[in-house]
């Protein structure tokens, strides 16, 4: 269960990431009666320009933004940020989730065990091994590199990837069997409930396309068995769904705060964080 929060009454937002949803979401904050800042973080100082101390110190203040600001957001300010990162680890919810997830089977061992094998890794994990490639992703949500599919031929291009920021040794790392995904699609859930997806990938390609109802209820279906296994990790989350083999199956779930919207029905979202109940 998460914690305990209080009832929103205003918006921050950091924009310029993806200017169609941050729109759709300041005008949808402004249809409720919330107060809508938009801000801009300042890296390094952890400062947000345009949010005086007022600002600053209210609870009732709901934050959207990137990664890092989100987390400047955490220890700086008294705003709601739906982004728990210990609960959205891939350790938290894989074993918790099984029978239920796009990547399966999967293991997981350090960053400098990972270095240290090498290509040997492919050998390792030979049980994972689809066509001489291994999935790789970082097990935290705040994407310390991007997910990807690694081969042998690539092997050493792919981990300066992986290393660009330098991630210490003892950074997990999850290896699963590769899988062809036909789609995928973000749904937002807010206090337990489904209230809106959208298409973001098909056939390979970026889309945006609102979620088709069959979609919906292959998530609310997902939800349910989350919540069944004592998963809901925040008032406000996001689960991914993947395509594979013409069935959906759970891909990913992440932090609303700090997610894109993509086509997601920004009406039916912040009106589903307007009604939350501040008890949890």
């Amino acid at each position: 269960m998460y914690l305990e929060a209080e009832v929103i009454h205003a918006l921050a937002i950091e924009t310029g990431i993806e200017p169609e949803y941050e729109e759709n979401l300041i005008s949808s904050a402004r249809k409720v009666g919330w107060d809508v800042q938009i801000v801009r973080h300042v890296p390094f100082v952890h400062e947000f320009e345009g949010a005086d101390r007022e600002l600053l110190e209210d609870p009732h203040v709901w934050f959207h933004g990137d990664i890092t600001a989100c987390k400047s957001a955490q220890e700086r300010t008294a705003w709601q940020v739906h982004a728990p990162w210990e609960a959205l680890r891939c350790v938290s919810y894989l074993s918790r989730l099984h029978g239920l997830l796009v990547n399966e089977p999967w293991t997981i061992a350090p960053m400098g065990q990972l270095i240290r094998r090498g290509e040997a890794v492919f050998d390792d994990l030979a049980y994972l091994i689809e066509d001489d490639t291994l999935f790789i992703r970082p097990d935290g949500n705040d994407k310390i590199f991007t997910g990807m599919l690694v081969s042998r031929d690539d092997w050493e291009h792919s981990l300066k990837l992986i290393t660009f920021y330098e991630p210490p040794d003892d950074t997990l790392v999850i290896f699963a069997r590769p899988r062809v995904i036909q789609a995928e699609a973000r749904f937002l859930v807010v206090d337990g409930r489904v209230v809106t997806g959208s298409y973001y990938k098909t056939g390979g390609q970026a889309v945006r396309l609102k979620a088709t109802g069959t979609t919906m209820a292959a998530a609310r279906r997902y939800l349910m068995n989350c919540l069944d296994r004592g998963f809901n990790p925040a008032p406000s989350w996001v689960l991914d769904l993947a395509e594979v083999d013409g069935k959906w199956k759970i891909l990913e779930v992440g932090a609303s705060s700090c997610c894109g919207l993509y086509k997601c029905d920004t009406d039916l979202f912040v009106r589903a964080l307007d009604r939350l109940d501040p008890r949890g």
